[in-house]
């Protein structure tokens, strides 16, 4: 606690901005990494995932914000309160929606000029004022943040100035900027050879790809990570706080089941089979713990190679028996 009785956690936390084009799994991936966060967003949307993808209600607010300015103010409570601790994330979906809702309300709101028309710059002003003031109360709120985007691509004007693609945001200087100020930014896709029976999804990671703004700084994340939030920052160095839903802790133990299995060499399909054979537990609690367990595996993988092995990933992807490559689209004219 501080001395103004708002509480502060001492774990590390991150703030995150995932985008990508709709129905790629983001919101299912925060509901499954965050299952105890606090929801902002359309209620009846996030519940609807959560009841039918993952089985559990998520605790939604309950008065969704219009504008950047009301999530403001409900962030601002959750820090009052000190809710953090409670949640232990806050997650909010389609952020995109908030930003264009916000400019139409500043475009009205617009002060007008000498010449009668209405200030065209003032809506771009609050937006880049907004969005500054919620990352700054991010760093504060004692939880993880998680912001969903939806997808913007890289792009030319007609003046030839080339921006790369990343989260949509009104302003093309934001689609750089709030990538700038997370801790991680990623890009959700999908990977026909990612091994998940269920839904093929990554998050891709480069930050030396100048087509889009992604950036990591949990060392976890590759070209092609698994779309897994949890998992993720779990097999990064720091001791993030990552908790589970109440008599559901079993699924950690499944998840590694299931990556233990996977670092043997066996086939993904088989070892859900075997593993989840003759339990009884809700076949959407099961479908996720291994869910987890087969991004675990992925990640294991992935890390336990030697951290000066400068042979893997050096040649370029190209299309062959194991599935299209991911590269990214070229700039839109």
């Amino acid at each position: 606690m501080t001395q103004t009785g708002v509480f502060v956690s001492d774990q590390p936390n991150i703030m995150a901005c995932v985008y990508g084009k709709p129905k790629k799994k983001k919101t299912s991936d925060a509901l499954a990494s965050f299952p105890k966060a606090l929801f902002i967003g359309v209620p009846s949307a996030i519940t609807l995932v959560a009841q039918n993808e993952l089985g559990f209600t998520p605790a939604v607010h309950p008065a969704p914000p219009q504008t950047l300015e009301d999530l403001y103010e409900i962030m601002s409570h959750v820090y009052r309160e000190g809710l953090g601790e409670q949640y232990g994330a806050v997650v909010i979906d389609d952020t995109s929606h908030l930003c264009k809702r916000s400019m139409l309300k500043w475009e009205m709101e617009a002060p007008t000029g000498r010449s009668g028309k209405k200030d065209r710059f003032y809506a771009y002003q609050m937006l880049n004022k907004a969005l500054l003031r919620i990352s700054g109360l991010a760093r504060h709120l004692g939880c993880h943040l998680v912001m969903t985007f939806h997808e913007k691509g890289p792009s030319t004007d007609s003046f030839g100035n080339f921006a790369p693609g990343g989260p949509e945001v009104p302003s093309r200087n934001q689609v750089e900027m709030l990538p700038s100020w997370s801790d991680l930014s990623v890009r959700a896709m999908i990977d026909p050879t990612y091994p998940d029976p269920w839904f093929p999804s990554i998050y891709s990671v480069d930050p030396t790809d100048p087509e889009w703004v992604t950036g990591d700084r949990t060392g976890v994340c590759s070209k092609k990570t698994p779309a897994n939030l949890r998992e993720i920052l779990r097999a990064s160095q720091s001791a993030y706080r990552l908790e589970r839903l109440p008599d559901l802790e079993w699924q950690d133990g499944l998840a590694q089941e299931v990556a233990d299995h996977m670092a043997q060499g066996e086939d993904v399909k088989e070892i859900v089979s075997a593993v989840t054979m003759h339990r009884t537990e809700n076949p959407l609690h099961l479908r996720w713990a291994c869910q987890d367990g087969i991004a675990r595996g992925v990640l294991q993988q992935q890390t336990s190679r030697s951290l000066f092995d400068f042979s893997v990933g050096a040649a370029p992807e190209t299309t062959g028996s194991n599935g299209p490559s991911l590269p990214p689209p070229p700039p839109n004219k």
